[in-house]
């Protein structure tokens, strides 16, 4: 988001030349947050003392109907709550557009609850597998009613690589700006995407020590 923030408010406000694809191709990589109460696992309950830290997940990826994966999310309060969260990762199967409002100084997105339907019905067919599984209910409390739309842990594209940029993320229409970060990515990569974003950046950056060694 901060290079969108300084792409498209530098093009704003001082007409600095950007590629018409900037703040195209937008998503919150699928992100969708659900829970569940009264979970009735083997070992009874959900554990009063667990890290913040997913450390397990559910693949669900190759179901044709409803793929996705579902981070654990654990809810440590010292006590056993019988409550799990989980953030489900779904395909971004409608992008969204990020623009700048000069009057408010501000990014502007354009993302709503269309951008989310499908990851709606996969969150509900999830809650409902789980329950009948080994028991519990929607989290109604929690979110939205059980249903956290609005979650965003990983912002990604904006500037996607081989449309704003060439492939090795240097930004079209200029000669040594690149750049190296998760809005190279379109959108959504299905997992947690820290390791892909480091992956491009060192790939982007190999290339570009090549350059400099024959220029």
């Amino acid at each position: 988001m901060g290079t969108l923030q300084l792409l498209l408010q530098s093009h704003a406000e001082n007409g600095f030349p950007i590629h018409e694809k900037i703040g195209k191709n937008w998503g919150n990589n699928g992100n969708f947050m659900t829970g569940r109460n009264w979970v009735k696992p083997l070992s009874g309950g959900t554990g009063a003392k667990q890290s913040t830290i997913p450390v397990g997940g559910i693949d669900n990826w190759d179901d044709p109907e409803h793929p996705f994966f579902t981070e654990i999310a654990p809810l440590p309060m010292g006590m056993d709550v019988a409550t799990a969260l989980y953030l489900l990762i779904n395909r971004v199967e409608k992008k969204g557009e990020v623009t700048y409002n000069k009057a408010s100084q501000s990014l502007t997105l354009n993302w709503n609850e269309s951008n989310t339907v499908k990851m709606k019905e996969n969150a509900q067919y999830f809650i409902r597998k789980m329950n009948k599984a080994n028991g519990g209910t929607r989290s109604h409390l929690l979110f939205d009613n059980g249903f956290g739309a609005d979650i965003c842990y990983h912002p990604l594209g904006g500037c996607v690589l081989g449309e704003a940029t060439n492939e090795y993320g240097k930004l079209k229409d200029h000669e040594n700006l690149y750049v190296l970060d998760g809005s190279l990515i379109p959108g959504t990569i299905g997992v947690n995407p820290f390791v892909t974003i480091t992956a491009i950046a060192e790939y982007c950056i190999e290339n570009l020590i090549k350059q400099n060694e024959f220029a």
